[in-house]
Protein backbone atom coordinates (compact mmCIF):
# COMPACT_ATOMS: atom_id res chain seq x y z
CA UNK A 1 0.00 0.00 0.00
CA UNK A 2 1.64 3.56 -1.23
CA UNK A 3 1.31 6.30 1.42
CA UNK A 4 1.01 9.89 0.76
CA UNK A 5 3.65 12.27 1.73
CA UNK A 6 2.28 15.59 3.40
CA UNK A 7 2.92 17.34 0.50
CA UNK A 8 0.35 15.49 -1.81
CA UNK A 9 -3.34 17.26 -1.41
CA UNK A 10 -6.13 15.15 -2.24
CA UNK A 11 -9.06 16.63 -3.55
CA UNK A 12 -11.87 17.89 -0.98
CA UNK A 13 -14.41 14.91 -1.89
CA UNK A 14 -11.49 12.47 -1.64
CA UNK A 15 -10.77 13.32 1.65
CA UNK A 16 -12.18 11.48 4.87
CA UNK A 17 -14.65 12.88 7.14
CA UNK A 18 -12.54 11.56 9.96
CA UNK A 19 -9.86 14.44 9.15
CA UNK A 20 -12.12 16.80 11.30
CA UNK A 21 -10.50 15.48 14.51
CA UNK A 22 -6.68 16.57 15.21
CA UNK A 23 -5.26 14.02 15.40
CA UNK A 24 -6.02 12.75 11.93
CA UNK A 25 -5.55 16.63 10.22
CA UNK A 26 -2.02 17.66 9.53
CA UNK A 27 -2.96 21.17 8.85
CA UNK A 28 -5.12 21.50 12.20
CA UNK A 29 -2.88 22.34 15.61
CA UNK A 30 -5.09 21.16 18.41
CA UNK A 31 -3.44 23.83 20.58
CA UNK A 32 -3.52 26.65 18.13
CA UNK A 33 -6.60 28.11 18.84
CA UNK A 34 -9.19 29.88 21.18
CA UNK A 35 -12.59 28.11 23.15
CA UNK A 36 -15.34 30.63 22.29
CA UNK A 37 -18.58 28.83 23.30
CA UNK A 38 -18.62 26.87 26.86
CA UNK A 39 -22.26 25.27 28.33
CA UNK A 40 -22.10 24.15 31.64
CA UNK A 41 -23.19 20.34 32.70
CA UNK A 42 -24.01 19.90 36.05
CA UNK A 43 -23.90 16.32 38.47
CA UNK A 44 -24.42 15.61 41.91
CA UNK A 45 -20.44 14.96 42.57
CA UNK A 46 -19.32 17.65 39.43
CA UNK A 47 -19.35 21.04 37.11
CA UNK A 48 -18.59 19.96 33.57
CA UNK A 49 -17.60 22.92 31.33
CA UNK A 50 -17.21 22.07 27.63
CA UNK A 51 -15.43 24.47 25.81
CA UNK A 52 -15.22 24.58 21.85
CA UNK A 53 -13.59 26.84 19.25
CA UNK A 54 -15.62 29.01 17.15
CA UNK A 55 -16.00 26.06 14.05
CA UNK A 56 -17.14 23.34 17.00
CA UNK A 57 -14.67 21.43 15.93
CA UNK A 58 -11.76 20.57 18.57
CA UNK A 59 -13.37 20.15 22.52
CA UNK A 60 -11.81 20.63 25.77
CA UNK A 61 -13.37 19.68 29.08
CA UNK A 62 -13.10 21.40 32.51
CA UNK A 63 -13.71 19.36 35.57
CA UNK A 64 -14.85 21.22 38.97
CA UNK A 65 -15.29 18.83 42.12
CA UNK A 66 -18.73 19.19 43.93
CA UNK A 67 -18.14 17.19 47.16
CA UNK A 68 -15.91 19.75 49.02
CA UNK A 69 -17.64 21.87 51.25
CA UNK A 70 -14.75 24.56 51.63
CA UNK A 71 -11.84 23.79 49.22
CA UNK A 72 -11.74 24.32 45.18
CA UNK A 73 -10.72 21.01 42.97
CA UNK A 74 -10.09 21.95 39.55
CA UNK A 75 -8.70 19.58 36.88
CA UNK A 76 -8.95 20.00 32.81
CA UNK A 77 -8.56 16.96 30.85
CA UNK A 78 -5.35 16.67 28.65
CA UNK A 79 -7.64 15.33 25.60
CA UNK A 80 -8.42 17.47 22.87
CA UNK A 81 -12.27 16.10 22.01
CA UNK A 82 -13.77 15.25 18.41
CA UNK A 83 -18.10 16.46 18.27
CA UNK A 84 -18.61 12.61 18.18
CA UNK A 85 -15.97 11.77 21.28
CA UNK A 86 -17.01 14.75 23.50
CA UNK A 87 -20.80 13.48 22.59
CA UNK A 88 -19.92 10.14 23.88
CA UNK A 89 -18.47 11.51 26.78
CA UNK A 90 -21.30 13.20 28.09
CA UNK A 91 -23.55 10.34 27.29
CA UNK A 92 -21.37 7.86 29.38
CA UNK A 93 -21.20 10.82 32.26
CA UNK A 94 -24.87 10.60 32.13
CA UNK A 95 -25.36 7.23 32.11
CA UNK A 96 -22.92 6.79 35.49
CA UNK A 97 -24.77 9.66 37.08
CA UNK A 98 -28.30 8.31 36.67
CA UNK A 99 -28.85 6.97 40.51
CA UNK A 100 -27.65 10.23 42.02
CA UNK A 101 -29.64 12.55 39.26
CA UNK A 102 -27.86 12.18 36.25
CA UNK A 103 -26.67 14.61 33.90
CA UNK A 104 -28.54 18.22 33.70
CA UNK A 105 -28.91 20.31 30.79
CA UNK A 106 -26.30 22.58 29.60
CA UNK A 107 -26.47 26.17 30.36
CA UNK A 108 -24.89 28.48 27.64
CA UNK A 109 -21.76 30.65 29.05
CA UNK A 110 -19.41 32.85 27.60
CA UNK A 111 -16.87 32.56 30.14
CA UNK A 112 -15.79 32.02 33.74
CA UNK A 113 -14.50 35.06 35.39
CA UNK A 114 -13.16 33.48 38.80
CA UNK A 115 -14.07 31.86 41.85
CA UNK A 116 -14.80 33.58 44.94
CA UNK A 117 -14.92 32.18 48.16
CA UNK A 118 -17.09 34.19 51.23
CA UNK A 119 -16.92 32.72 54.57
CA UNK A 120 -16.75 28.83 53.39
CA UNK A 121 -17.62 27.95 49.81
CA UNK A 122 -16.44 28.52 46.57
CA UNK A 123 -18.63 30.42 43.82
CA UNK A 124 -18.36 30.51 40.56
CA UNK A 125 -18.66 33.49 38.54
CA UNK A 126 -20.00 32.82 34.78
CA UNK A 127 -20.01 35.28 32.23
CA UNK A 128 -23.85 34.95 30.70
CA UNK A 129 -24.44 37.75 28.60
CA UNK A 130 -21.77 39.65 26.69
CA UNK A 131 -21.63 42.45 24.25
CA UNK A 132 -18.91 43.69 21.22
CA UNK A 133 -17.47 47.28 22.33
CA UNK A 134 -14.46 47.17 19.83
CA UNK A 135 -11.91 45.46 17.98
CA UNK A 136 -7.97 45.13 18.20
CA UNK A 137 -6.08 43.51 15.79
CA UNK A 138 -8.99 41.67 14.13
CA UNK A 139 -9.74 40.52 17.88
CA UNK A 140 -13.21 41.21 19.40
CA UNK A 141 -13.10 42.84 22.52
CA UNK A 142 -16.33 42.08 24.91
CA UNK A 143 -18.17 44.02 28.19
CA UNK A 144 -19.85 41.85 30.59
CA UNK A 145 -23.07 42.70 30.65
CA UNK A 146 -24.50 39.90 32.53
CA UNK A 147 -23.13 37.65 34.97
CA UNK A 148 -24.16 34.31 37.14
CA UNK A 149 -22.75 33.18 40.75
CA UNK A 150 -22.76 29.87 41.43
CA UNK A 151 -22.30 27.99 44.47
CA UNK A 152 -19.55 25.47 43.89
CA UNK A 153 -20.41 22.41 46.52
CA UNK A 154 -23.89 20.41 45.88
CA UNK A 155 -26.34 21.11 48.34
CA UNK A 156 -26.36 17.94 49.97
CA UNK A 157 -23.33 18.60 51.36
CA UNK A 158 -22.78 22.10 52.52
CA UNK A 159 -22.48 22.82 56.15
CA UNK A 160 -24.71 25.36 58.20
CA UNK A 161 -22.28 28.12 57.41
CA UNK A 162 -22.86 28.15 54.06
CA UNK A 163 -26.53 28.87 54.58
CA UNK A 164 -25.99 31.56 57.34
CA UNK A 165 -26.68 34.99 57.11
CA UNK A 166 -23.42 36.28 56.79
CA UNK A 167 -22.87 34.23 53.90
CA UNK A 168 -26.06 34.79 51.92
CA UNK A 169 -25.48 38.98 52.85
CA UNK A 170 -22.41 38.54 50.79
CA UNK A 171 -24.34 37.38 47.57
CA UNK A 172 -26.42 40.31 48.49
CA UNK A 173 -23.23 42.68 48.17
CA UNK A 174 -21.90 41.07 45.02
CA UNK A 175 -25.37 41.26 43.38
CA UNK A 176 -26.18 45.07 44.90
CA UNK A 177 -22.53 46.07 43.37
CA UNK A 178 -22.52 43.58 40.65
CA UNK A 179 -19.40 42.43 38.09
CA UNK A 180 -21.15 44.02 35.26
CA UNK A 181 -20.36 47.42 36.57
CA UNK A 182 -17.17 46.78 37.78
CA UNK A 183 -15.59 45.04 34.10
CA UNK A 184 -17.52 48.64 32.29
CA UNK A 185 -15.75 51.10 34.55
CA UNK A 186 -12.19 48.68 33.42
CA UNK A 187 -13.74 48.85 29.92
CA UNK A 188 -14.13 52.79 30.03
CA UNK A 189 -10.41 53.08 31.52
CA UNK A 190 -8.90 51.24 28.68
CA UNK A 191 -10.99 52.98 25.81
CA UNK A 192 -9.63 56.02 27.62
CA UNK A 193 -5.84 54.40 27.49
CA UNK A 194 -6.64 53.76 23.80
CA UNK A 195 -7.54 56.52 21.94
CA UNK A 196 -4.92 58.85 20.14
CA UNK A 197 -3.37 61.44 21.24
Amino acid sequence: MAKLDNSTKLPSFVRPSAKIHPANDPEADPYSYSLEKFRLYETKARFYIIGSDRNKRFFRVLKIDRMEPSDLNISEDPVVYSPQEVKSLLQRIAEGNRATGGLTPARKVYGIAGCIKFLESYYLILVTKRRQIGCICGHAIYSIDESQLITIPHASIQTDIAHAKNELSFEVVRVDLGISGLIQVGDILMQENLQPS
